[in-house]
């Protein structure tokens, strides 16, 4: 007989809403189609740019595509392709404007959610936008004050923590995943030592004339300021992640320069949201599921093989100093796949068999929807093998479908679950500034280990565009700041200051001075299997403390991700994972084809593996609604299939139109922390 389990989460009374502002597109003229002459797609164009605020949305959230089209109405641009691409975007951005509910300038924003009796939903006209300059400008305007020599003189400068040395070079991280070396010459070597503390530009450049009295003034502040542009040095001008704004700290002419242009702003919805105490159950449930299904259960393979080499060479007992261990050279470097964009791949388990067998047998029976049981859920845990830890804390992103607040309160709704993160604070830490008093209940959050202290990871991330996803108010006691200009004080650490070790087959992270263990907080969405976009010590030093715990994120198929179509899967009120469909080029007419034409294969390909009118297209992270009953969507998957550099296109099955009417028909999502019951 199957047992009945108690949830392993228990919710807290508060969540975070994620809305679209708009509930209806910007009106839009029929769909010109790609063989339309110039004049239609300006007027297409005119049109839609004529609704004030889309026009104000899209100008927030891309400065670059508003200009395309004001030189497209002005007839300041004429080429039909670049006419007809800037009508594409506006497009997707036409769609997003109602039908999408992350987070993203005057398009959608945030706002808390409680649980309790019954369901409240009220929208107010209140909304407040927190701008914040946009990082790419940001850095070009402290990367040229960082090249004045004699602006420099006062600020204060100090070595990037991230920078190694190997083979008598240094490296740097840089852009993206790539890295940046240098020889290291007898002055790079004064700068290393002179710079590990903070130290003001002209006293370094003092520093360096007193060893080096032959060199030239100029040459001595230029090669320091080549320094800074390679960011071996990191300068006060870039304040730390756990600083909201990033100008705020900036020297007054400066933060006037930087001001010129802002990002897409935080919006803080006006907005009072309830939902029953069913919901949160019902959330508690599907993290448990979840958890008891994923794929690795005591960890990843890559961690668990870098925890046995570490045994191997170090042994139990011993804490190796963190710097010493991720050198490649001298330890044992990151885990394997820490430097590559992509996961390695993985061999196929009896997990991967059990799943194969459960979509494909959907499939013969055209079953666009599997019902879990029990007792299969159990069986694919047996496959797996059991955990032996829980994950302290998740966070689940979900969105509730109930046709009216009346039948949501009175129980008749469905969670569909979008993605479970690392761990609270992942997707809403970057809007903590918004709410305080919610960034404050996260300091209480367990840990894995008993005992062990919860400290913030503060860094960088890896590409500028990204910047302002990392960046949060501290909230916990103690930090560890990672490739950063950062004074020592009270409650701040280094990597220089952390070491690892191995209990019981289990790596931890410690402080080195007193031994206490620490796990840390990384309150960023940012993916960190996207290693172009974090750094590989951050990634390490958040995962290694729940290496050895279930990795619970949306449900993996495994190997039957593989499949053309795979079934949403159903656990009481939750839909665990949604249908999708793998739709290739190859099934589709080329380049020379109509859209017509295009679109009547389509409708074949459609009727033959049961594809519904509504989908969603994967972009990267993100999902596009799309109704494959009008032109202008249709065009855009075409166009989408055709740019794929695989060829492939990813379609789910998207909630069903009056989905949202217990919020008024709003596009939202919510995300909803949850904590390991005691």
């Amino acid at each position: 007989m199957t047992r009945v389990r108690r949830s392993l989460y228990r919710g807290a009374d508060r969540g975070m809403l994620r809305a679209a502002v708009n509930r209806t597109e910007p009106d839009m003229p029929p769909w010109p189609g790609p063989g339309a002459p110039q004049e239609c797609w300006c007027s297409w164009l005119a049109t839609v740019w004529a609704d004030d605020d889309f026009r104000k949305a899209v100008s927030s959230a891309s400065p670059d595509l508003e200009h395309q089209v004001e030189a497209i109405l002005s007839r300041r641009l004429s080429k039909i392709r670049r006419v007809r691409r800037a009508a594409l975007a506006t497009a997707r951005y036409a769609i997003r404007y109602a039908r999408r509910s992350t987070p993203f300038g005057f398009f959608a924003g945030v706002a808390l959610v409680e649980f309790g009796d019954g369901a409240e939903v009220r929208f107010g006209d209140g909304d407040q936008a927190v701008a914040r300059p946009d990082p790419v400008a940001l850095d070009a305007a402290i990367s040229a004050w960082e090249a004045d020599v004699e602006r420099m003189a006062d600020v204060e400068v100090c070595v990037n923590n991230l920078a190694c040395q190997r083979g008598g070079r240094v490296y740097v991280p840089s852009e993206g995943a790539s890295e940046f070396s240098l020889v290291l010459t007898p002055v790079v070597a004064l700068v290393l030592d002179a710079a590990r503390l903070p130290i003001r530009f002209s006293d370094l450049v003092d520093k360096i004339a007193a060893e080096f009295p032959d060199t030239a003034d100029h040459h001595r502040a230029q090669t320091l300021a080549q320094l800074l542009r390679v960011r071996l040095l990191r300068s006060a001008l870039r304040a730390p992640a756990t600083v909201v704004n990033p100008a705020a700290p900036l020297p007054a002419t400066l933060r006037e320069k930087a001001a010129i242009r802002a990002a897409a702003p935080d919006l803080h919805l006006d907005a009072t949201v309830r939902l029953p105490k069913a919901v949160m159950t019902e959330a508690e449930t599907a993290a448990t599921v979840l958890t008891r299904l994923a794929t690795h259960p005591t960890g990843t393979p890559v961690w668990r093989h870098y925890a046995e080499r570490f045994a191997d060479r170090y042994g139990e007992g011993v804490e190796v100093p963190l710097d010493l261990v991720t050198d490649p050279k001298r330890g044992l470097g990151f885990p394997e796949g820490f430097g590559q964009v992509s996961e390695p791949p993985r061999a196929m388990t009896g997990r991967d068999r059990l799943l194969l067998e459960l979509a494909g047998a959907a499939a013969l029976e055209s079953r666009r929807s599997v019902v879990l049981s029990d007792a299969m859920i159990e069986r694919l845990e047996a496959t797996a093998g059991k955990a032996t830890l829980t994950p302290p804390h998740l966070e689940l992103c979900a969105q509730v479908q109930a046709l009216s607040t009346h039948a949501l309160a009175r129980g008749d709704f469905r969670l569909r679950i979008s993605t479970v993160s690392r761990s609270a604070g992942s997707m809403t830490g970057r809007f903590w500034h918004l709410f305080p008093e919610f960034a404050v209940s996260h300091a209480g959050l367990p840990t894995t280990e008993p005992g062990a202290e919860l400290a913030q990871l503060s860094f960088h991330a890896a590409r500028t565009p990204a910047d302002l996803l990392t960046r949060a108010p501290q909230v916990l006691p103690r930090l560890v700041s990672v490739g950063e200009f950062r004074h020592r004080g009270k409650g701040s650490l280094f990597p220089s200051d952390l070491a690892v070790g191995i209990r019981d087959g289990r790596l931890y992270l410690a402080e080195a001075a007193t031994g206490t263990h620490l796990e840390l907080l990384a309150p960023t969405a940012i993916n960190f299997l996207w290693n172009n976009y974090t750094p590989p010590l951050a990634r390490f030093l958040v995962e290694i403390s729940r290496a050895g715990a279930p990795q619970v994120t949306w449900f993996d198929w495994g190997a039957a991700w593989t499949l053309p179509f795979t079934p949403s899967l159903h656990y009481r009120r939750s839909i665990l994972a949604c249908a999708r469909w793998k739709l290739a080029a190859r099934e589709l007419p080329g380049r020379t084809a109509t859209l017509d034409e295009w679109a009547g294969k389509l409708h074949d390909w459609r009727s033959r593996f049961g594809a519904p009118d509504l989908v969603l297209l994967a972009e990267d992270d993100q999902q596009l609604p799309l109704d494959l009953r009008q032109d202008m969507h249709l065009d855009l998957l075409r166009t989408r299939l055709s740019a794929s550099p695989t060829g492939v296109a990813v379609l789910h099955d998207a909630p069903p139109p009056d989905s949202d009417g217990w919020i008024s028909g709003r596009a939202h999502s919510i995300v909803v922390p949850l904590v390991v019951r005691s």
